[in-house]
């Protein structure tokens, strides 16, 4: 099924660019990959992916995690479309495409036990802001070593881990909890 929810995206990206269209298949499955390393750290069952895009988070989760509800939260029109298209091609049951910031999308939705999920998302801080909020109890991370460096202060107060991607020295998974006295009501 990953194979197809690439073919579906190379397809569709010759009318709607969603992904580079210099990438090779090849670069897509190591994408999905090193997605796919963090299904070991979430803790809940249901997944928030903030700024979903091509779906390269979410729907790999989606397909191999079919116990899990995820919600992927793309504000951006032309990528929304997309989601909901592989969504339906792909036939996935336990998936959601919501166009919303993920901001709005939490103020609408109240989703508490769940993990945040993200894969390139401009602004981290605003992530962690949510976690710090108690908006989710979890939050992972796929980003460079140099946006943890600037979220460093943020995240001070949070139980944190750092894995290494292999064969990527300085993409690295963060997953970070919130186990405060306000977490454990």
């Amino acid at each position: 099924m990953i194979n197809e929810y690439i073919e579906t995206m190379l397809e569709y990206n010759i009318k709607a660019n969603v992904i580079s269209r210099k990438i090779k298949r090849e670069d897509i499955h190591k994408l999905i990959s090193e997605t796919l390393l963090v299904r070991e750290q979430i803790s809940f069952n249901i997944v928030v992916d903030a700024g979903s895009g091509n779906g390269i988070l979410g729907i790999p989760l989606s397909i191999t995690e079919p116990g899990k509800k995820i919600f992927m939260v793309e504000p951006e029109k032309k990528k929304y479309e997309f989601l909901i298209h592989a969504v339906e091609k792909l036939n996935l049951n336990n998936i959601e495409a919501e166009k919303a910031t993920i901001i709005n999308f939490f103020k609408t939705f109240k989703i508490q036990d769940s993990t945040l999920v993200a894969r390139g998302f401009p602004d981290n801080s605003m992530l962690v802001k949510l976690l710090e909020k108690n908006l989710v109890k979890e939050l992972i991370l796929i980003t460079s070593e140099n946006k943890i460096k600037k979220i460093e202060k943020d995240i001070e107060m949070f139980e944190q881990k750092i894995y290494n991607i292999p064969s990527r020295d300085y993409i690295k998974i963060i997953k970070m909890k919130n186990v405060s006295r306000e977490t454990l009501r």
